[in-house]
């Protein structure tokens, strides 16, 4: 009996004992690779696959050499960092969010501010699209591995012992390593635009011609409004506050005149759409060190399909053009323009000729 017994302590001693070196060297390997950049930047002899936006972000603001910082949702994932930097003179990482809430933009903001107290320049989307939306909003169907964004080691067992990045991100990174790669650039990181069709055909198969127009007015009521100043107030105007030593340039980016006929002039909400930009614009405007730029009225984008591949997102070359353009201060707003630019958008859009945009002629506006 005590022969079984002894036996049966060696063998729960020796499964024990292998059970934790396995743990321990699973979880050292993901240490020490670290593909999310948890712990330290890229390892110099490692080439290192840059594609997971939630959960690579804030390890690239937390450990990497920067001093601007490109961020916002998926209006910023095709922007280069190459050409922010020649044009800025920076050095900038980009961390977008693909449909992220103004909320988790700021929050990611405020980590990198925290991280990096040299930084010099943010830019950041300031989407209409998410512009009405309670201040504590979330787009619950993104991840939120939080465990890597908290400072709290307990909860890194998410990360050292998941299956899924030891057998596959850190495999990724010895396969990219082992094929001659380089590391992913923030020109590369998250670029999806080779990849999509784009085009006047492209755009209208997002959605459906509308067959009505301007038939009801929805306005900005005082609750929208008051979402709307609350959002900004928790999630771009305190953040600007407290860092007057930084310049914030947002954006609001340019959606196609697709999308003003299909969202707004359909559905009777551009009034609304309006009323709430002119007021977001109101309170950034107050801000010394936020820059705010405009470009509704650049026709030669917004009414040229072959700029997106849907009602909302533009083209790589386009997203160049807005970088040049607001690192030159062209197409910025001021309390003296303000009035004039968004008279100006209205007239544009309530009288374009949307029924060209579903013809093979040349997109027009109505006298």
């Amino acid at each position: 009996m005590k022969q079984r017994d002894t036996r049966y302590k060696r063998w729960l001693g020796l499964t024990l004992g292998l059970t934790a070196a396995g743990l321990a060297v699973c979880g050292g390997l993901v240490a020490a690779v670290d593909p999310f950049f948890h712990y330290h930047k890229p390892l110099s002899g490692l080439a290192y696959p840059i594609d997971s936006e939630r959960y690579q972000n804030d390890g690239i603001s937390r450990h990497f050499s920067y001093d601007a910082v490109i961020t916002g949702t998926s209006m910023t994932e095709n922007f280069k960092a190459s050409l922010f930097d020649e044009r800025f003179g920076t050095h900038a990482i980009k961390i977008p969010f693909a449909g992220a809430t103004y909320k988790e933009v700021d929050q990611a903001v405020r980590r990198a501010i925290t991280y990096n107290p040299g930084i010099k320049v943010i830019l950041r989307s300031l989407d209409g699209s998410f512009l009405i939306q309670d201040k504590d909003s979330w787009n619950e169907a993104a991840p939120r591995p939080d465990y890597l964004y908290d400072s709290n080691p307990l909860n890194d067992v998410n990360y050292l012992w998941n299956k899924e990045i030891i057998f596959g991100n850190v495999k990724a990174v010895f396969a990219r390593t082992e094929a001659g790669e380089k590391t992913t650039t923030f020109d590369q990181y998250m670029n999806w635009a080779p990849e999509r069709e784009w085009g006047k055909a492209a755009v209208l198969k997002t959605y459906d011609q509308p067959t009505e127009r301007f038939v009801q007015e929805n306005p900005l009521t005082e609750e929208e409004a008051r979402m709307v100043r609350e959002n900004l107030e928790q999630n771009v105007l305190a953040a600007a506050r407290e860092n007057p030593e930084i310049t914030f340039c947002c954006f609001f980016p340019p959606y196609s005149v697709a999308y003003w006929d299909s969202e707004l002039a359909a559905k009777g909400n551009m009034g609304r759409q309006l009323a709430a930009l002119r007021l977001a614009a109101s309170l950034l405007l107050e801000e010394e060190n936020i820059r705010l730029f405009v470009f509704d009225d650049q026709t030669q984008i917004t009414c040229n399909l072959d700029n997106y591949m849907d009602v909302l997102h533009y083209s790589e070359a386009v997203g160049d053009q807005l970088i040049v353009w607001m690192a030159a201060g062209e197409h910025r707003l001021t309390k003296e323009t303000m009035d004039a630019y968004f008279a100006r958008v209205e007239a544009l859009y309530r009288n374009y000729d949307y029924d060209s945009l579903y013809s093979e002629e040349t997109l027009t506006i109505k006298e």
